[in-house]
């Protein structure tokens, strides 16, 4: 008759040798070479040494939970499709809108440039006028006009004064009074035949 494994496992002694825990972080036996405490407790040195190793690592795997989550929510924005099509709908709502506004805006400027130019253009012929004019009036013909109308006659040759070198005045030419002009039918200005 056969003895079951587990009355055959039990009935085995137990080896008396120490054998070495295993270490909390890695699960293997210390490599240090150093053999616990008899006892199965660690030193208080060895437990403050094993705490802020934990401290570490968790504070590690935290910020690094939290990357994780932060980049995998990136990811996952938007969470459906029903929101995705929604935000591409309203962008290509305001980009169709920004069109239409600028093109209305450019529409607006294109009809406001033309009026700038045809009222420069209706500037510009008129300083040409007033150029013209000008020119016209500077003319020594209007102005012999001009001053006939006013009632001035041509002053003729004057007679001129001439001072010499110690100090007395000399009357070069006749002075001769103006007269007005004779007329086209040799009148003079009154009606009669010489001038007054």
């Amino acid at each position: 008759m056969t003895v079951p494994t587990r009355s055959r496992a039990a009935s085995q002694p137990r080896s008396s040798a120490p054998t070495e825990a295993p270490s909390p972080s890695t699960g293997s036996p210390s490599r240090r070479g150093t053999a616990p405490n008899p006892n199965g407790r660690r030193s208080p040195a060895a437990q403050r040494a094993y705490a802020r190793r934990a401290e570490r690592t968790g504070t590690a795997r935290g910020t690094r939970g939290k990357a994780t989550a932060a980049r995998l929510g990136l990811q996952n924005w938007p969470r459906s499709r029903a929101t995705f099509v929604i935000v591409l709908m309203a962008l290509m709502l305001c980009g169709v809108a920004t069109s239409l506004w600028l093109s209305t805006q450019a529409i607006a400027d294109s009809y406001r440039l033309d009026q700038l130019k045809e009222r420069n253009a209706q500037l510009a012929e008129r300083a040409e006028q007033l150029r013209r004019e000008v020119g016209r009036l500077q003319s020594p013909s209007s102005l012999a006009e001009r001053a006939e109308a006013l009632g001035m006659v041509p002053g003729g040759n004057p007679a001129r004064l001439v001072v010499k070198e110690d100090g007395s005045i000399t009357v070069v030419g006749e002075p001769v009074e103006a007269a007005k002009p004779r007329t086209a039918t040799g009148l003079g200005a009154d009606g009669t035949g010489e001038a007054p």
